[in-house]
């Protein structure tokens, strides 16, 4: 019976510790977040058209020196406008956050073009939905994922694990794009 108790209180306490180290990486990524923006009239600017993206859009880079501190990617297509912000500390990447607006219906799908085609419905800027989603990286590695609804994804799934090279591969190009000029 004390072999079973030992165990399961060292199981906890190995879980509460992982849980406090989490929950100090999350703060000092805010806190380095905080900084990066407070910090931002030190940074030189760039900005270049996004040129790879099939949608129009620009990408606006914050740095320090020839390191990235933060990185905005603007797009604005026929359904939807979106930005995505990268924060960097030390040449890694600890926070994404990505803003996408979804329209109704495509923003070309006017009164007139939907009254033609028979449709009722047309693209209305009131109808547009806000999807926020909130990444946390430590050591380039994603930690924490919050989706739209504002409720962590569980790291356990696969949509979690695929997620993480596909920001990693967005926030290299973004950055690759402006250090070209």
């Amino acid at each position: 019976m004390k072999k079973l108790f030992l165990l399961v209180f060292i199981a906890f306490s190995v879980f509460v510790s992982c849980k406090k180290k989490q929950e100090n990486v999350l703060q000092s990524i805010r806190q380095k977040q905080e900084e990066i923006n407070a910090d931002l009239s030190k940074y030189t600017l760039r900005q270049v058209d996004d040129i790879i993206s099939a949608e129009r859009g620009i990408i606006i880079g914050y740095f320090r020196d020839e390191e990235a501190k933060k990185v905005q990617s603007q797009h604005f297509g026929k359904d939807k406008r979106s930005f995505v912000t990268y924060y960097f500390d030390d040449g890694m990447l600890i926070y994404v956050r990505s803003e996408e607006y979804v329209y109704n219906k495509p923003n070309t799908f006017t009164e007139e073009v939907a009254r033609a085609a028979g449709d009722s419905v047309w693209y209305d800027d009131t109808k547009t939905r806000l999807e926020i989603n909130q990444y946390f990286f430590d050591d380039n590695k994603l930690i924490k994922w919050t989706g739209p609804s504002a409720k962590d994804v569980p790291v356990n799934i696969a949509d979690f694990t695929q997620k993480e090279p596909a920001i990693i591969a967005q926030a290299l190009l973004a950055l690759k794009q402006l250090k070209v000029e």
